[in-house]
């Protein structure tokens, strides 16, 4: 992976990367990768519920809301590689990934990436509603549309709504499918072994075995690794938000070089 210049940098930024609340001397940051489907603005309401030295970058995949016009990227590996730039300007402070469902893969890349460039990479990885990418199976050959979307419909990724009512199919279906398909097609035979701690959380109902799957992050990290089931589904941090942030936050300051706070 080059390396970007400084223009190149700050382009990328601009187009990957939205700051709610922009700090200007932040103790920590986290960075949160949507799920499939999802775009930055589904994090804009943690910000209230994090310290205020805590600074809050939601990641804006192509294809949604400002970037409705660019084109869709099917790939885990495609998107990690676009982020890893765009997040260069904000790693001179501990910085903490976060991803529910695909953006818990679309993070675990990341830290791969942030871990070998030249600074010290993540200070800790938190991932929600995802298999552990060494338990997946390899892709099928191939996934046409109708397969993407039947895997959309049982998944309980998405508002059954989506797919049902035409104007919100039109303009959100192209970029659920690009995900699920992104998803779908990932798989590590040879998984990287992060040094970063990693937390991984889930829904008790969204899995037939929800402790054992988080618990298989453990075997991703040299460092330290915990799990925690909440009550709900696929989606259960909407209902569980608060406890849920207050678990990172908690878990930031405990990994990190220094409480995360005020400042």
């Amino acid at each position: 992976m080059t390396t970007p210049t400084t223009s190149d940098t700050t382009g990328a930024s601009a187009r990957w990367l939205r700051r709610p609340r922009p700090r200007r001397d932040p103790s920590a940051r986290l960075v949160c990768l949507p799920h499939a489907g999802g775009s930055a603005s589904s994090y804009a309401p943690w910000t209230p519920r994090l310290p205020t030295g805590v600074e809050l970058i939601g990641v804006q995949y192509p294809g949604r809301h400002d970037r409705l016009a660019e084109p869709l990227m099917n790939s885990v590996v495609e998107i990690a590689d676009a982020v890893a730039p765009a997040l260069a300007p904000y790693t001179d402070r501990p910085l903490f990934l976060f991803g529910h469902s695909m953006g818990s893969l679309v993070a675990y890349e990341l830290a791969i990436r942030l871990e070998a460039g030249a600074g010290q990479g993540p200070a800790g990885l938190f991932v929600s509603g995802q298999y552990a990418p060494h338990r997946s199976a390899p892709p099928e050959e191939t996934l046409d549309d109708a397969t993407v979307e039947r895997e959309a419909r049982v998944s309980g990724w998405t508002d059954p709504a989506v797919f049902d009512h035409p104007e919100l199919r039109e303009l959100v279906l192209p970029a659920l499918l690009a995900d699920v398909r992104a998803s779908m097609t990932y798989h590590r035979a040879d998984p990287v072994r992060l040094r970063a701690p990693i937390a991984a959380y889930g829904g008790r109902g969204d899995a037939d075995d929800v402790p054992a799957e988080l618990a298989a992050w453990g075997e991703l990290t040299s460092g330290r690794a915990v799990w925690r089931v909440f009550e709900g589904d696929h989606f259960y941090l909407r209902a569980q938000e608060a406890e849920l942030v207050a678990d990172i936050v908690g878990r930031m300051s405990d990994w990190g070089e220094a409480p995360v706070g005020h400042r």
